[in-house]
């Protein structure tokens, strides 16, 4: 049985890489936020990819998308940097993902771990992009504290775009619409 409410305790959890860089809970961005976000750039990317004739599973990739960091709501929002430091981390998630219910998504939150897909790869990418374009906007809001992660986060994004599974036709479309939504947010 899916535990739905347990499941979106994400509304309430401030991002803390954020907050340890003196974001204010009240202005941090929440885990649903974010999800929203990834959710939503894989969409239109997934759109824009099969338009110019790339096979890409769109169902899957939102799928990828909303349960990303939906474990969150059960281990809390644990900041890269010691996340790399747990011991089978994604063993840590995979129970988390069971204790809310979502057992049946199991192999797809997997699959995502491993990269093995380009619906993998994408969600990764916006992943990385999301939280990229939330830093640049509370930088533009005066927060320089937040640099360091816009900068690293910038560089996992180029280093999945280098990914052996993205073709390379696939590869300058998704550059091309980094850049665009890096510039102005649209593409």
């Amino acid at each position: 049985m899916v535990k739905y409410s347990l499941a979106m305790r994400v509304k309430n959890i401030a991002r803390s890489g954020w907050m340890m860089r003196g974001i204010s809970p009240s202005d941090s961005e929440t885990v649903s936020s974010h999800i929203f976000e990834v959710a939503f750039l894989s969409m239109l990317i997934a759109d824009r990819l099969r338009d110019t004739g790339v096979d890409v599973d769109i169902s899957k990739v939102i799928k990828l998308a909303l349960i990303h960091d939906v474990t969150e709501s059960v281990i809390g929002d644990i900041v890269r940097s010691v996340k790399e430091n747990i011991v089978n981390s994604q063993l840590l998630e995979e129970r988390a993902l069971r204790e809310l219910g979502l057992e049946s998504y199991l192999d797809l939150y997997q699959e995502l771990a491993e990269g093995r897909t380009l619906e993998s790869q994408l969600v990764k990418i916006c992943d990385n992009l999301a939280t990229l374009l939330q830093g640049l906007r509370y930088v533009n809001k005066g927060h320089t504290s937040v640099i360091d992660l816009v900068e690293s986060t910038k560089s996992r994004v180029e280093e999945i775009l280098k990914s052996e599974q993205i073709k390379e036709e696939t590869r300058r479309i998704l550059s091309e619409v980094v850049m665009k939504l890096l510039i102005s947010e649209e593409f």
